[in-house]
């Protein structure tokens, strides 16, 4: 449900100057957070500092009142992930700490245990400047929360900005038209240095890196699922049966791309077929969600 008021899904296809990767694929929208509290009409706004220690004591007297927090992290400092790369845009929820041991308790995606973060390991995950982010211990402390007074309004208002976001033709790096442009510049994959690297790490993102499978398809497949009861017209137009079928369209592209990462030789044809398919389910689905 927190996916889908948030509208959270996203895609963006891109090479950028200098970068050491050919290319990158991100799947959910990198403003989710904020999406959410603005469908629910809760004003959202991270909180920035410049020096981590201030930022830590804060962080502490907010716990010590009872509030939960939102931090913007780098997975490169947080020690679960033992990550060799930089993700800057990453959000985690920080529920207590412990003084004498200089931890943090923290709940992140797909992880069911509390985990444990040192405070020195925080204060360089919290302020990172990174490729896409300038993170400066961005914070977010919501005093109260509640569930919105027209779930119908709601949900209908996320899901029809959900879809425009990706219908919009604006950007060719972003929603259907990434999709059309990573399609046409298959042919030339073959010729990347890191092809292997490149197909591996887009099976990752899709499928493995935090989204439940499928791109975040099967997640957001799941809230129209819970929405029906709040807007029957979601059963009536089948957005949850065709979002599902979305979710199984990326799942079988990731495959396509996990096998092209293993071949000798660089084939992408697979790949194109599936990528094809996908473009095609997505907007479908789209076209039929505005019309909600």
């Amino acid at each position: 449900m927190c996916v889908g008021i948030g509208a959270g899904l996203e895609i963006w296809y891109a090479g950028i100057p200098n970068m050491a990767r050919s290319r990158l694929l991100h799947v959910r929208c990198a403003d989710f957070e904020e999406r959410f509290f603005r469908h629910i009409d809760y004003p959202f706004k991270w909180k920035r500092h410049t020096d981590p220690l201030e930022s830590e004591k804060e962080l502490c007297l907010l716990i010590d009142r009872g509030i939960l927090t939102l931090l913007q992290t780098d997975i490169y400092f947080l020690p679960y992930f033992n990550s060799d790369v930089h993700f800057e845009g990453h959000i985690i929820t920080v529920w207590g700490y412990d003084g004498k041991k200089k931890v943090f308790f923290v709940t992140d995606t797909e992880r069911k245990d509390v985990l444990e973060v040192p405070f020195d390991k925080m204060r360089k995950a919290r302020f990172w400047k990174g490729v896409y982010l300038d993170i400066q211990g961005n914070i977010f402390a919501p005093e109260k929360l509640y569930v919105p007074s027209n779930m119908e309004k709601t949900i209908r208002r996320a899901i029809k900005t959900n879809s425009s976001a990706l219908m919009d033709d604006s950007d060719e790096a972003k929603g259907i038209c990434a999709l059309k442009k990573w399609r046409s510049e298959i042919p030339e994959w073959e010729h990347f240095k890191d092809w292997k690297w490149t197909a591996r790490f887009f099976y990752q993102i899709i499928e493995k890196r935090g989204t439940g499978g499928g791109g975040f398809r099967s997640i957001y497949a799941e809230f129209l699922k819970e929405a029906e009861y709040y807007l029957p017209e979601i059963a009536a137009c089948g957005l949850a049966k065709r979002m599902f079928e979305v979710s199984s369209a990326w799942k079988e592209l990731a495959i396509a791309l996990k096998n092209a990462s293993k071949a000798k030789k660089a084939d992408f044809s697979e790949t194109h077929a599936k990528l094809l398919k996908v473009e095609k389910l997505e907007t479908a689905y789209h076209k039929e969600a505005l019309s909600l």
